[in-house]
């Protein structure tokens, strides 16, 4: 084999290795009955966990306002996009409210290790949430979606973090599909 051609599959094997293999999507569990769209408030208050592990309780008390977080830059960036007024972790406003009730289902860290040496998927790490939408006056659940995000490896094995910015960027790719101007 050629010196340039061996240069080049070893780079090219090099840049597979230390590349993030993780992924993100969204699983609709109940369409939306009617538009997620017809609110000007969106309260997302903390979150719930199904799981007791120290780790998934502290994901479900920081997830919304991670959230939250990155809705307000996604706002900022694409201003033409905007659909609801306003974005609150909690209102005594009842009316013209959708409320985003989430629940951490599924939360694993994985092993570093194992993602770093064996790779394959040993050791991922994943995270699904799963998000009510609920007419806030009625208590009418409109929709049903679960988030998932997942890591299967990385630059020394990634971080966990990364399957959880997996589940922020699903509920985002969502909002583009169901909750963008035009839904």
């Amino acid at each position: 084999m050629n010196k340039k051609l061996r240069v080049l599959l070893t780079s090219i094997a090099i840049m597979a290795f230390v590349a993030a293999c993780a992924s993100h999507r969204y699983t609709v569990v109940e369409p939306p009955s009617a538009s997620l769209t017809n609110y000007s408030v969106l309260e997302i208050p903390e979150f719930d966990s199904n799981l007791k592990s120290a780790e998934a309780v502290e994901l479900a008390k920081v997830f919304d306002d991670r959230l939250m977080k990155e809705i307000a830059s996604y706002r900022a960036q694409h201003p033409e996009d905007v659909v609801y007024e306003q974005i609150l972790k909690s209102t005594d406003q009842v009316n013209d409210v959708l409320v985003m009730q989430g629940t951490v289902i599924s939360y694993e860290e994985g092993s570093r290790a194992k993602r770093y040496f064996i790779g394959l998927g040993s050791g991922k790490a994943y995270c699904t949430i799963q998000v009510k939408f609920l007419d806030k006056a009625s208590g009418e659940e409109l929709a049903r979606t679960n988030f998932d995000g997942e890591l299967m490896g990385g630059i020394f094995g990634g971080s966990a973090e990364e399957a959880v910015d997996g589940t922020v960027k699903a509920f985002l790719d969502y909002m583009g599909e169901y909750m963008g101007e035009g839904s």
